[in-house]
């Protein structure tokens, strides 16, 4: 069933997953509002044009999620233009490699408010908004890591930011139950389409059961049944790893 006149909100949804999920949402039937924020100009035009042939309804909305101030005017806006709010997607993030004695008080900070942050605060906006709705139902889906389950030591502060967005995707779950329902998503490696995927080692796929990355629709697959079929699970981590974990 497609949705009808209801809005998704994808943050860093102009490039790579995040794009692949707005797509994916609007093949739902999903309005979509897409966070960018340094995405260049021909990547979000040619991620707009897509969204637009699916026949929903498209905005942009430039917002550092990382910054309390612009996340609230984001959400105002949304609010101001659609009057209600049906799923969140905290996909935004930032990733790299970072040696533990050479990770600064900067470095760690940002890691925090990026990925940790962001999605605290924008959970928040969403849930006052999806909470006004005649229907008083939404969803909240926390994209995580593999990182926060497995000990990268390349990755701490990245690690310890997705051991965080795991704990409050928990603590939201119980805290909004039973209007809004909250889930994240730990993916492994991601190839993505179009995408150098320059730091990827591909000997690392010979680790996985499943032998190979994962593919943007085995992520889009699974948010797809979370806002669409899922009435009832509420607070879990998926883990979508080919078996990386076990």
């Amino acid at each position: 069933m497609k949705a009808k006149n209801k809005v998704a909100l994808v943050t860093g949804g102009a490039r790579r997953l995040g794009r692949d999920i707005s797509i994916s949402l609007s093949d739902l039937g999903y309005d979509i509002v897409l966070n960018y924020n340094e995405t260049g100009k021909n990547e979000l035009e040619e991620t707009l044009a897509e969204i637009s042939k699916r026949g929903v309804s498209v905005n942009a909305v430039k917002c550092d999620v990382s910054n309390v101030v612009q996340v609230k005017k984001m959400f105002h806006s949304v609010y101001a233009k659609n009057k209600r709010l049906d799923v969140l997607i905290n996909n935004a993030a930032i990733f790299r490699h970072i040696d533990f004695l050479e990770t600064t008080e900067k470095i760690f900070d940002k890691f925090i408010a990026t990925n940790l942050k962001s999605t605290f605060f924008c959970s928040q906006e969403a849930a006052k908004i999806m909470l006004k709705g005649l229907e008083g139902t939404g969803r909240i889906i926390n994209i995580a890591s593999l990182g926060a389950l497995e000990n990268w030591t390349g990755f701490i502060p990245y690690s310890l930011s997705k051991v965080g967005v795991v704990k409050l995707t928990q603590q939201l779950a119980k805290r909004l139950a039973p209007k809004i329902l909250v889930n994240a998503i730990s993916p492994g490696t991601i190839l993505i389409e179009k995408d150098e995927n320059v730091t990827v080692n591909f000997e690392e796929e010979k680790k996985y059961p499943m032998k190979r990355f994962a593919r943007s629709e085995d992520i889009t697959s699974l948010i797809s049944f979370l806002v669409q079929s899922n009435n009832y699970i509420t607070g879990q981590n998926f883990t979508v790893d080919g078996g990386r974990s076990l």
